[in-house]
């Protein structure tokens, strides 16, 4: 299992790609995800912090409807059908192409919450994890200021699974994911 493995606009998931899921609080993540995601939340909940998984394994076809049900929401607020798809991919990855489909990726959440917020970065949760999340192999993966580099707008509620020391370069250098693997693979 490569946990390096870089899913975005231009590299889709790999056809033979198969992760071993495992359950984690209601959602499934491939299998070292899954450990480390439980380590980490335990780690959390020892320290009076409750985070909750909010997704975790998508299917593409579930990735698929996502993506069409944002374009159209988009289109009945008037836009064009190209606008419509420019604006969900700012935060939506195309069916293939999403880093749910690998399992290694999980969005989190308060307790009480049950969508992404851009407000999760200021929580006790969102501040726990930017400072802790390292620790147990994830990375913030859509950072702010680097959407230029991740073609993914903030997304304060998203964290990837890489492992470690990966994780730890990562976060001390504040490279994203795609730096890392340009600069260091």
């Amino acid at each position: 299992m490569d946990t390096l493995i870089l899913i975005d606009a231009v590299n889709a998931v790999p056809k033979d790609y198969l992760p071993e899921l495992v359950p984690v609080e209601g959602i499934f993540l491939e299998r070292s995800a899954a450990r480390e995601c439980l380590r980490m939340l335990a780690a959390a909940e020892t320290e009076g912090i409750t985070i909750k998984p909010m997704s975790g394994y998508r299917s593409s076809d579930y990735q698929n409807s996502l993506w069409e049900r944002d374009i159209a929401e988009h289109m009945s607020d008037g836009l064009s059908y190209d606008e419509a798809v420019r604006l969900t991919s700012r935060y939506l990855a195309k069916p293939f192409h999403s880093e749910h489909e690998t399992g290694l990726a999980v969005d989190l959440c308060t307790p009480e919450c049950d969508d992404a917020v851009l407000t999760f970065a200021g929580t006790e949760q969102g501040r726990w994890l930017s400072a802790n999340a390292h620790r147990f192999g994830f990375i913030l993966r859509y950072p702010r200021m680097k959407e230029h580099i991740t073609g993914i707008a903030y997304e304060p509620w998203h964290y990837r699974y890489v492992g470690s020391p990966h994780s730890d370069i990562m976060k001390n250098s504040g490279l994203t994911l795609e730096e890392y693997l340009y600069y260091y693979k």
